[in-house]
């Protein structure tokens, strides 16, 4: 005999009896037989005996267990609460202590309901727990004696079944056409089904009345007084706002850095024009010594205004500059030159060295040849070599012009910036070819307000 709550156990015991049941109902419906609670599927006899497969009763036991104790709990705590309510009542006297005595003896009604609560819900469970024991347990003992009614024909019976389930003779299929089906029509029928469709609906309303009864008691509120709590304004909080979707534009489309364009030099300023008039003076503001001899005048080239005015006019004139010395010193060298081949630069016994043409027709004048005027090297060089006259009369070449050392310039602080290159300077206009029989101071001053032309 199973022990009391194990329903696996008990319902073990009635499975033999279930195994005989469900092979005399397959044999009558191999014959024919068909009902629709019983030959539904194959295994339809066991599906309803083995509805409470599972049930544990023994964890319902603890549960009404543990609700018992819950009970005893609350109604402790409710006793020790009516004592400290006729103790406050007895030192508190006034309204104040009025007000407190009534709300403590509301909270002891609460809790008197709670603890009544507490043990109906034991004694639900309680009776849910027999019950359920009570209905598994008919229904085996229900199957076990449905069986046991055809205990003196059960091998017959059960040989017959088997027979006829594989296909068995003619004699096999007799006995459960005679006997089989009826007991099967009738004790099966009614009462092994009628057993096992109450024993599910009285588990099905067992657990249902308990639901009802839980759900039907009262919810347990305790008053809780404002003045003796923080004074806390329930705010209705805004429901959530979905935030709008963000929209992924395209990406825009990356340009480039434009590379700088080059800056464009700055355009130089023209070269200033040397002013000859300063800086050499006009022909006649020169002195009469400078202009007595033709060393005078060399002379006077060399470290006077003519020297000055180089100085002055900076570097971009050089170039220009030395074209005049070359052709001051053809000047010198065509007046040095006498007929006799006498010392150019010595005194002059023979007459006025002055009074011949140094220039002829086929004399290159100061443009020829004119290079870069901001090319100071070759300025310098052309400046320093001697020229060579080109006249027919003359066989000797004249001294070299000494060029004054440049004037270095005061020092400055750098600029921020290497500035461009000075723009070339304008080429001299060709000098007139000088006219027969003009004298040489003639032809310098005609010649040299023009160079800076």
């Amino acid at each position: 005999m199973a022990d009391r709550l194990d329903v696996d156990a008990r319902l073990a015991e009635g499975r033999v009896a279930v195994e005989h049941t469900q092979s005399y109902v397959q044999a009558g419906h191999a014959l024919g037989y068909q009902h629709p609670d019983l030959t539904a599927h194959p295994a339809q006899i066991r599906e309803w005996y083995a509805s409470e497969d599972g049930l544990d009763l023994r964890a319902l036991d603890r549960d009404c267990a543990e609700l018992r104790a819950a009970g005893v709990v609350a109604a402790e705590a409710l006793r020790m609460q009516r004592a400290q309510v006729a103790e406050l009542a007895a030192a508190w006297a006034g309204p104040g202590g009025d007000a407190a005595v009534q709300l403590l003896q509301r909270h002891c009604d609460i809790a008197d309901a709670v603890a009544a609560e507490l043990r109906a819900a034991a004694q639900r469970c309680e009776s849910l727990r027999d019950n359920l024991w009570h209905l598994v347990d008919s229904k085996v003992a229900t199957a076990i004696a449905v069986d046991d009614r055809a205990q003196a024909q059960r091998p017959a019976w059960l040989a017959a079944a088997a027979a006829v389930t594989a296909g068995g003779p003619e004699g096999a299929q007799d006995v459960v056409r005679g006997q089989v089906i009826p007991y099967v029509d009738n004790d099966i029928c009614n009462d092994w089904l009628n057993a096992m469709r109450s024993t599910s609906e009285g588990v099905e309303t067992a657990y249902a009345m308990v639901i009802d009864r839980a759900a039907a008691a009262p919810a347990a509120w305790f008053e809780f007084p404002g003045d003796l709590g923080a004074n806390v304004v329930p705010v209705q909080l805004a429901p959530p706002v979905e935030a709008p979707a963000l929209r992924v534009e395209d990406p825009a489309a990356t340009v480039a850095a434009a590379a700088p364009a080059p800056v464009a030099p700055t355009p130089a300023p023209p070269a200033p024009t040397a002013d000859w008039g300063g800086g050499l003076g006009d022909a006649s503001g020169w002195p009469a010594a400078g202009l007595g001899g033709p060393g005078g005048l060399g002379s006077g080239l060399g470290s006077g205004g003519l020297g000055s005015g180089l100085g002055g006019g900076g570097g971009g004139l050089l170039g220009l500059a030395g074209r005049i010395v070359d052709a001051m010193g053809d000047l010198l060298g065509s007046a040095g030159d006498g007929s006799d081949g006498a010392d150019a630069f010595g005194d002059s016994s023979g007459g006025n060295a002055l009074d011949e043409n140094p220039f002829h027709a086929d004399d290159p004048t100061e443009s020829e040849g004119t290079e870069d005027a901001g090319d100071a090297e070759d300025a310098v060089e052309d400046a320093a070599e001697p020229a060579e006259p080109d006249g027919p009369e003359s066989d000797q070449q004249a001294q070299p012009v000494e060029t004054p050392p440049p004037v270095d310039p005061p020092p400055v602080d750098p600029p921020p910036a290497e500035p461009p290159a000075p723009a070339a300077a304008p080429a001299a206009d060709p000098a007139p070819v000088a006219a027969e029989g003009s004298t040489p101071c003639e032809i310098a001053a005609d010649q040299l307000p023009q160079a800076g032309q």
